[in-house]
């Protein structure tokens, strides 16, 4: 099983975990792996006096996702997080396990919600870097901040209803403050992705040639 992916090159891991020569069970111990990393950074919250929202990396995760899957998976392993927490889990940060505190909203709800689309979307711009072979610095920026816009939209649309406030206070809260955390987190591994990955795809014996498997 992921005969292609080597320890000793991880500037190449994402190209052995989103091929398209990946077996049913490959692609799901990916899809279930990043659903299990989201969960876990989770609980690496911070929590703030300023916004009701903690500060967590989970949305590293939610991008980390959408650099090494393809987007399809991507949006499935965001998906089995949503689902984990549905059916009771404590998956969520603070170890909470559904979109509701007793009869209320949780804060976060609308960024959970909007994290498979993120991961998808990211994952668009990383699919047209494998096809090309190289960067594609261009789709790769475009991709990485329209990720975001869900996020905010469904985060702050949410935080308002289930703080009863309105909109301007909701951004105060769960947009603003998030802003330049996030923008570091993107800078950090857009970095990682045109600079210093490896986009010369494998052939069908798991070494370097000139087959797309993206």
């Amino acid at each position: 099983m992921f005969n292609q992916f080597d320890l000793a090159k991880p500037t190449r891991w994402h190209l052995a975990l989103s091929s398209d020569q990946s077996t049913f069970l490959e692609r799901a111990v990916g899809i279930t792996f990043f659903a299990g990393l989201t969960a876990l950074c989770a609980q690496l919250a911070l929590p703030s006096t300023w916004t009701p929202v903690p500060y967590t990396f989970q949305t590293f995760a939610v991008m980390a996702t959408g650099v090494y899957l393809r987007r399809n998976d991507a949006f499935l392993s965001g998906s089995l997080y949503l689902l984990a927490g549905a059916i009771g889990a404590p998956v969520f940060a603070g170890g909470a396990d559904g979109l509701l505190d007793g009869s209320t909203l949780i804060a976060s709800g609308g960024y959970l919600l909007a994290f498979p689309f993120a991961s998808a979307l990211i994952a668009e711009g990383l699919d047209r870097s494998r096809s090309a072979g190289v960067a594609d610095i261009k789709a790769q920026l475009v991709c990485w901040s329209l990720a975001m816009i869900p996020v905010y939209v469904f985060g702050t649309l949410w935080l308002a209803e289930a703080y009863s406030v309105d909109m301007a206070q909701a951004y105060e809260w769960g947009t603003e403050p998030f802003l330049l955390w996030d923008f570091g987190k993107i800078l950090l591994l857009s970095v990682v992705t045109t600079k210093m990955w490896s986009y010369e795809p494998f052939d069908d014996d798991g070494e370097d040639g000139n087959a797309d498997t993206a």
